[in-house]
């Protein structure tokens, strides 16, 4: 049986010069389009929330690293905070966590 997928919330504030991307519920495959739709384009800075994402699937880590690199290509900087538990044992088990700009309490 397969279940339906549950919506992410995505809340932006902000500007071309500083936005945040606040993100709360899954951010797998089903969610990914909307995800980047609502990041893209990104600002100079750009701060990634995702203390409200109970769940990441590899979509979800590769849209981060895709963020990740255009904001390196642009010259911008883009920043994910708050990462919970369980989203920060996906980004350990695949290796990035220790790659990507991830600040710490």
């Amino acid at each position: 049986m397969t279940r339906p997928p549950v919506n992410l919330n995505i809340d932006v504030q902000g500007d071309e010069i500083a936005r945040s991307v606040h993100l709360s519920g899954r951010l797998d495959a089903h969610q990914v389009p909307a995800f980047l739709g609502a990041a893209e384009p990104l600002a100079q800075s750009t701060t990634l929330d995702l203390g409200g994402v109970t769940f990441m699937d590899s979509s979800g880590l590769a849209a981060l690293v895709k963020l990740v690199r255009a904001a390196r290509t642009q010259g911008g900087a883009l920043e994910i905070v708050n990462v919970q538990d369980a989203v920060r044992l996906a980004m350990e088990i695949t290796g990035l966590y220790a790659v990507l700009p991830i600040r710490t309490a």
